[in-house]
């Protein structure tokens, strides 16, 4: 016995059908597959910040051994926007002096183009930093700074040059942080809000990568930590300093 034909109407449910199936399966594999695409970005994206860590650590053992032994000026004189960055006066500014010991444009020269600033281009750049787009041509916002509490003030409030000699742990000592930048979620409550600067602590380190960030020791290499484990539950550094230094020497305070 021969098959009745299906009549328009139940051809076009079926087609339909047909689709919806489809679609179901597209759904699935890219609810599957939209994880694996951001976890695989994720790392692209940490490679590179490692990457520049690591030209950011050897440049600043370069510098040192032709300045002294001093680690350069974690910012500029007066206020960090382009106009001062530019100023030959603040070439030694670490994020001046750095790059240009790799051969990359210092962020003084982005003055007078400051898109460039946030494109590959830049060798601060990072991509897996969340940049916004309303501040960031007013100044130049910093993915990653150089830790401020190395440079403290004196009894006279003034900064007395740096040099590796005044750091007894180097491999325990923070040199450099990944920055959290204005418009980027805070990575622990207790944490102040982020600003971009050029230099920051424990209270501006942010985690990019699965909540993790990269911070670079002064003896040049990198390590991935969490920003909830440097900073206590009440936002303050621990103290005593035992396995990670944020200040000159483990006896310092941070917290002061």
């Amino acid at each position: 016995m021969r098959a009745l034909p299906l009549s328009a109407k139940s051809r076009s449910a079926f087609t339909l059908l047909e689709l919806m199936v489809v679609i179901a399966i597209i759904m699935v594999l890219a609810a599957i597959a939209f994880p694996v695409f951001t976890t695989v970005k994720m790392r692209s994206h940490k490679a590179e910040a490692l990457n520049m860590m690591k030209q950011l650590m050897a440049a600043a053992g370069s510098f040192a051994a032709v300045n002294n032994n001093e680690l350069p000026n974690e910012d500029a004189k007066g206020t960090d926007d382009w106009q001062a960055a530019a100023d030959p006066l603040n070439e030694k500014a670490w994020y001046n002096a750095l790059p240009k010991l790799t051969g990359a444009k210092t962020v003084g020269e982005y003055a007078i183009n400051p898109r460039a600033y946030y494109t590959k281009e830049n060798m601060l750049f990072l991509p897996g930093a969340n940049y916004g787009d309303d501040k960031k041509l007013v100044r130049p916002l910093f993915a990653v700074a150089i830790n401020t509490k190395l440079q403290r003030k004196d009894e006279d409030g003034k900064k007395p040059t740096l040099r590796l000699v005044h750091i007894p742990e180097p491999s325990r000592t923070v040199l450099f942080l990944e920055q959290g930048l204005p418009d980027e979620k805070k990575s622990q409550p207790m944490q102040n809000k982020y600003d971009g600067s050029c230099k920051g602590s424990a209270r501006s380190f942010v985690g990019r990568y699965g909540n993790t960030g990269l911070l670079g020791f002064v003896d040049g290499h990198v390590e991935t930590h969490d920003p909830r484990d440097v900073l206590t539950s009440t936002g303050r550094f621990p103290f005593p300093q035992e396995e990670m230094i944020w200040t000159r020497t483990a006896d310092e305070d941070p917290n002061k």
